[in-house]
């Protein structure tokens, strides 16, 4: 009698056994970055709660480090090694993108990962071949550099006005694309951003931010700049300018940035990172368009 009244009990705990996914396997493994453009990048696997570490064979710049930290409860860059480790897994058919540079000259000058999660295995370690300067990579670097050298004939064929006219950057399309600034606080290190235009071209499109360098702070003078679209992957920036050598205290100037491709996707953000050369002042912008 005893089992009659356990068998629905026992049924159930099986049933429940058996609806639970498989349990996922952890892996070492060892793995190549692409030598060319035209391979794919190279996935990592990784699983909330767990530590997914990439090792190299050459020098990191951990300051280089491009993550959509919102995704990440760990996501850092060593002179060796990359940590990540995300709050959730990543979304079926979704990828995140991770990128952080090495610190000589040599080919490929940056890893670039597609992060996803998979439903059977994870990354503990992944050893990362880099496979510096092969001749595959040098003459990828070579034709891309020959494509680049093509693309600045074209785009500065003249100068002023004119020569977006002559140069074919300006199409019938091109206007200001309000972009609004979604990142609160404002005044972040001293500095505040009133506005922020995009524009896009036939070649390329501009992201022009208006910079104020309040007053009490100190001078403050552009390095650099980067560009993470809305999908969390790098966007190529073709060049920075701002037509003053500083911002003084209280002066407010324009910075233009030009990107290979469009950032804005109507109804999803992307990020503006803009250094200063004392590192002390750096300024992350999150936009949308209007």
């Amino acid at each position: 009698m005893t089992w009659l009244l356990l068998a629905p009990l026992l049924v159930a705990s099986t049933a429940a056994a058996q609806s639970q996914p498989p349990a996922r396997q952890r892996q070492d493994r060892r793995a190549s970055l692409p030598a060319t453009p035209a391979e794919p990048m190279l996935e990592l696997y990784v699983a909330a709660n767990n530590l997914t570490m990439a090792a190299f064979n050459g020098n990191l710049d951990p300051s280089s480090l491009l993550v959509d930290r919102t995704r990440f409860k760990w996501a850092e860059a060593s002179d060796h090694f990359l940590i990540l480790e995300p709050f959730a897994d990543v979304g079926p058919g979704e990828k995140l993108i991770v990128q952080v540079g090495f610190k000589d000259r040599a080919l490929p000058t940056k890893a670039v990962f597609a992060v996803v999660s998979k439903s059977d295995v994870m990354d503990g370690k992944v050893e990362v071949d880099r496979r510096a300067n092969t001749p595959e990579a040098l003459l990828a670097a070579l034709k891309q550099k020959e494509v680049e050298l093509e693309e600045l004939r074209t785009r500065y064929a003249g100068s002023g006005p004119a020569g977006l006219m002559l140069s074919e950057w300006l199409t019938d399309e091109s206007r200001p694309i309000p972009l609004v600034v979604t990142t609160p606080g404002g005044n972040r290190h001293g500095l505040m951003v009133p506005r922020v235009v995009g524009y896009q071209g036939k070649f390329s499109a501009l992201v022009a931010v208006r910079l104020r360098n309040l007053l009490g702070q100190k001078p403050w003078v552009l390095e650099q700049a980067r560009i993470t679209g809305a999908a969390g992957a790098p966007v190529e920036v073709l060049s920075i300018q701002m037509k003053q050598p500083q911002l003084d205290p209280g002066e407010e100037g324009l910075v233009v940035l030009e990107a290979k491709t469009p950032p804005w996707t109507a109804g999803k953000p992307f990020s503006v990172a803009l250094m200063d050369t004392s590192g002390q002042r750096p300024l992350s912008i999150n936009l949308m368009t209007k």
